[in-house]
């Protein structure tokens, strides 16, 4: 941490991290806000709100899992099988990571709906 350029490097590291994590955090308040509101207000439009919100939060796991894949398989990808299984890995990384974060949003969201009820 003494020599600037190391931590200037860091810090960008840092910074690009936690933007990427809160741009996550905020499209999955979103998508679970929509998606408490479906759940206690029952409604076609509610329901197309939600579905619209998640596949924009699945449009920007897939950007950025497919498009500017960070966590490569191989050094070199100068094979076409390289590349493909490269792709392949990425997208399956990118439902996985999907449907945990939609599972978690429907538990959470339900977990909410259930307490108000009890509350109220």
């Amino acid at each position: 941490m003494t020599q600037p350029d190391r931590r200037y490097k860091f810090g960008r590291h840092l910074e690009a991290l936690t933007d990427e994590v809160f741009h996550v955090f905020r499209w999955t308040l979103m998508v679970g806000f929509a998606r408490f509101l479906a759940t206690e207000f029952p409604s076609p439009l509610l329901d197309l709100l939600y579905w619209a919100l998640a596949m924009l939060l699945f449009g920007y796991l897939s950007s950025r899992f497919l498009l500017r894949p960070e966590l490569r398989i191989f050094q070199t990808r100068d094979q076409l099988w390289k590349r493909l299984l490269q792709s392949f890995v990425n997208f399956l990384l990118c439902i996985v990571i999907f449907m945990l974060v939609l599972w978690t949003v429907q538990e959470l969201s339900a977990t909410i709906a259930q307490y108000r009820t009890i509350v109220n």
